[in-house]
């Protein structure tokens, strides 16, 4: 009860005041109410059996005090919505066939049907958000904890082949400033690994290039990490910087003036317009370069525990099922090399 009474207050007041003053209101609620027995009047009106809104402002209220991204808590009310949707119950009162129900839904799709892959994606979100009903006791149970993912086939992982590689730095103009933006890109990408939206924020300052090390914010995982640049990097980024003529502090910027870090999206694009040039017949994208590195990486003997740091991935069976691939017969080779 007394839980729920702090928590209304802070629903109220969420959208009046800034966080670090939302932080000091709930330390002062939780110290003020600490020796404070609260009880409901029995004249009050009982609360409404279906307050499923109540709970998942409750919910986000919490994720949003343990600093989770935006983007995580859209992704986990979107999920609560569209379950809602479908299974119309209060949220306490949900049961694993519910949620069976509405993943074979999820499947079928409106539009078109999901992949198993979606579907297992689907779960997690829901799973995350029954977690976060009982860390504030609304349920004392996940219902989906008893619910099967979905078989997913793995895919091969895909990455780029050498010559696929220098066929793309070969397609990069290194007579204009737009090429050498291009090169720089690919080759930072190549050798850091980093996600694309990471990139836009790295200042050349960040840069030490004589170490050829710099530390990135990972807006994913919201944690820093330290990256590196090998030598062609820094040859590429140091001829891109010499070739700009505006004051910006930003790595990447747009080549229209005044100069600005280029945005998440562009770089796609940029990727894009250097695949097609050297004609390549195969997807080029950012994510592809961070697969490219990790697969490199794990080629040449490094291990998988590395690699999961260089790519801020907390788990190893991420990095070992869809970015760092084995060259073919490097099973085989330690086979060879270990069982006499």
């Amino acid at each position: 009860m007394k839980e729920q009474l702090i928590n209304d207050v802070l629903l109220r007041m969420q959208e009046v005041i800034n966080r670090e003053q939302f932080r000091v209101l709930e330390q002062v609620l939780l110290a003020v109410m600490y020796s404070v027995d609260v009880v409901r009047m029995e004249t009050a009106l009982s609360t409404d059996l279906d307050d499923n809104q109540y709970m998942l402002d409750t919910i986000r209220l919490n994720m949003q005090k343990r600093d989770l991204s935006s983007k995580t808590i859209e992704q986990y009310m979107r999920a609560a919505r569209m379950f809602l949707d479908v299974v119309h119950k209060n949220l306490r009162n949900v049961v694993p066939t519910d949620i069976e129900y509405y993943l074979n839904e999820f499947s079928r799709g409106k539009l078109k049907s999901n992949s198993p892959q979606s579907v297992n994606n689907e779960r997690q979100f829901l799973s995350s958000v029954f977690t976060w009903l009982r860390r504030c006791n609304f349920i004392s149970q996940n219902p989906v904890e008893n619910v099967a993912k979905k078989k997913v086939p793995r895919k091969p992982i895909d990455f780029l082949q050498g010559i696929e590689v220098e066929e793309l730095r070969t397609a990069c103009d290194q007579d204009t400033v737009k090429g050498k933006r291009e090169r720089a890109v690919l080759e930072f990408l190549l050798s850091t690994g980093a996600r694309v939206g990471e990139v836009p924020d790295v200042k050349i300052t960040d840069i030490d290039f004589v170490s050829g090390s710099l530390i990135l914010y990972g807006h994913k995982d919201r944690e820093y990490r330290e990256v590196y640049l090998n030598d062609a990097a820094r040859v590429h980024i140091k001829r891109y910087l010499d070739s700009r003529q505006d004051d910006s502090p930003y790595l990447f910027v747009t080549l229209r003036k005044p100069a600005a870090p280029i945005h998440e999206s562009a770089y796609r694009d940029l990727l894009q317009d250097i695949r097609a040039r050297a004609e390549l017949r195969r997807r080029v994208y950012p994510h592809l370069m961070r697969k490219t590195m990790a697969s490199s990486l794990r080629q040449h003997g490094a291990s998988l525990d590395d690699i999961a740091d260089i790519l801020g991935h907390a788990n190893i069976k991420v990095t070992r099922d869809y970015y760092a691939a084995q060259a073919p017969g490097q099973l085989r080779h330690v086979h060879k090399s270990c069982i006499a």
